[in-house]
């Protein structure tokens, strides 16, 4: 349906000479209007009458490495909807000596060896009360560090783990008090609090086996790493929680306690930034889930999108033969979070907070939009948006997300009247949560599209 709108030409071209004199802008000019025609050749319309229908996808792997970790986000845990099934992340790490050195002690006596993991507490997903399981492997071969590797990866571990922690119960912002012993004579122990972390001892043998390496196993990073590939940490028990990690927190390392000819001691290994394997691998089972009769079919009732490189929802937009040849002005779709699906429970499993389109190309390939590439240059949230926010829709209050469109569909009606878009969160690594949303199809809250255009009149 069209209507003439003699405001929104006004508004239009406001836009247009803000945008020019502030600067904002991209690499297509019609992004600003360089297209528009001069004085009483330009009117406007509005079209909000579209075809749209979608389906659900899985877009289980996202590149996750390559060669330097792609996300701040390093989770280990699992978590359980009944609508999208079960989500699982694993980590696997390299660690290199913080000092390399071989220890000459002709008496050497481990103490214990101690995994320690810095919590990060903004990035933590889940009930934290709950108690859970977690093993440690071994990385069995060598990880080429400088390689690539996505969020489906399968690193070959030890059958058996290195060690574990059993009825281990999250507590991601409590400090830890450690009790060091002191000398008998002059001192006593003395108490020390350490940042939340997560703590799990290791079989002993480990420690002897890095303590024994000779000096030419340690004077390179590759040597090093040749005889010792890693750790791989699994969640075994619990499916509440998504426990996140500071990998460059000073207290996450690998540790080994000991004594060196009757003193104390200890060496530590890093997982550092930049020189080691950091990579966050994630499972999706769908089976038993209540969307897994609708993964791959065309409908228009819902959308649904998940973290961790999760479910997405293919988007698809025709009927816009009318369009071609004409310049968008503006185009925006709304949708509306159907928060029946939601936890009861948001802070601890909060949905979704931003979404970002994708285009999906005839080759297969999904590069992002240009008006969420230009939100990235820019710094400028209004370009793009997507970011779940509240609003008021026929009287009552909603969570929505909305997206500025525009420079997307005015390319690609350059070559077609329909467009695929691909819908998935933000950040498809290290942030987990779930959405649901209206289709296009729901008789209060359809998923809308909006396009503002100006086409030619006759002289």
């Amino acid at each position: 349906m069209f209507r003439k709108n003699p405001l929104i030409l006004s508004l239009v071209s406001l836009a247009f000479i803000l945008a020019v004199s502030t600067g904002i802008g991209c690499n297509d000019p019609s992004f600003i209007g360089e297209d528009l025609v001069e004085g009483d050749a330009i009117d406007s319309e509005i079209m909000s009458d579209f075809d749209m229908r979608t389906r659900l996808v899985k877009t289980d792997s996202a590149l996750v490495y390559d060669q330097i970790a792609l996300t701040n986000g390093f989770h280990v845990g699992r978590y359980h909807n009944e609508n999208f099934g079960t989500v699982q992340s694993d980590l696997a790490l390299q660690f290199l000596m913080e000092v390399p050195s071989v220890d000459t002690a002709s008496n050497i006596q481990i103490d214990s060896v101690v995994l320690s993991l810095a919590y990060n507490p903004n990035l933590f997903f889940g009930d934290s009360s709950q108690a859970v399981d977690i093993d440690v492997f071994r990385l069995e071969e060598l990880i080429p560090r400088d390689g690539s590797y996505y969020t489906n990866e399968m690193f070959p571990t030890s059958m058996q783990p290195l060690g574990s922690i059993q009825n281990h119960t999250h507590k991601p912002n409590t400090l830890i008090s450690r009790i060091f012993e002191g000398d008998e004579e002059e001192n006593g122990a003395d108490t020390v609090l350490l940042n939340p972390q997560l703590r799990i001892h290791l079989d002993e043998s480990l420690g002897e086996e890095l303590l024994g390496l000779d000096t030419l196993a340690v004077q390179s990073d590759s040597a090093f790493l040749s005889n010792f590939g890693g750790l791989y940490l699994q969640q075994t028990m619990g499916d509440r929680n998504i426990a996140a990690f500071d990998l460059n927190n000073a207290a996450t390392a690998l540790t080994i306690y000991y004594k060196a000819d009757d003193e104390l001691s200890f060496k530590r290994y890093l997982p550092f930034q930049d020189l080691t394997l950091r990579a966050p691998i994630y499972t999706h089972d769908y089976q038993g889930a209540k969307l897994e009769s609708s993964i791959g079919q065309w409908q228009d009732t819902m959308l649904a999108v998940q973290g961790l490189s999760g479910m997405a929802t293919q988007l698809e937009i025709s009927g816009m033969e009318e369009l071609q040849g004409t310049l968008i002005n503006n185009a925006r779709l709304r949708m509306v979070l159907d928060d029946r699906f939601s936890e009861a429970n948001t802070n601890l499993f909060p949905e979704v907070q931003a979404l970002a389109m994708r285009s999906v190309e005839e080759d297969g390939s999904t590069p992002f939009i240009t008006d969420l590439l230009v939100e990235h240059q820019t710094n400028i949230s209004i370009n793009f948006g997507g970011r779940l926010i509240q609003d008021e829709v026929a009287g009552d209050s909603v969570s929505i997300y909305e997206m500025n469109i525009t420079t997307h569909l005015q390319e690609a009606l350059k070559n077609d009247s329909k467009t695929t878009l691909l819908l998935t969160p933000r950040s498809r690594l290290g942030v987990p949560g779930n959405s649901m949303i209206f289709g296009p199809g729901h008789p209060d809250y359809p998923l809308e599209l909006k396009v503002i255009f100006t086409k030619e009149q006759d002289q």
